[in-house]
């Protein structure tokens, strides 16, 4: 139980990490142009 309770934060954190990549760079980008 514990373990899956681990894994879901896990992936949870790399999506939100990963969003938040993606709009930065996102913003960065249209920034340039």
């Amino acid at each position: 139980m514990l373990e899956a309770v681990f894994t879901t934060l896990m992936i949870l954190v790399a999506v939100a990490t990963l969003g938040f990549v993606a709009l930065t760079w996102k913003k960065l980008y249209q920034g340039q142009r």
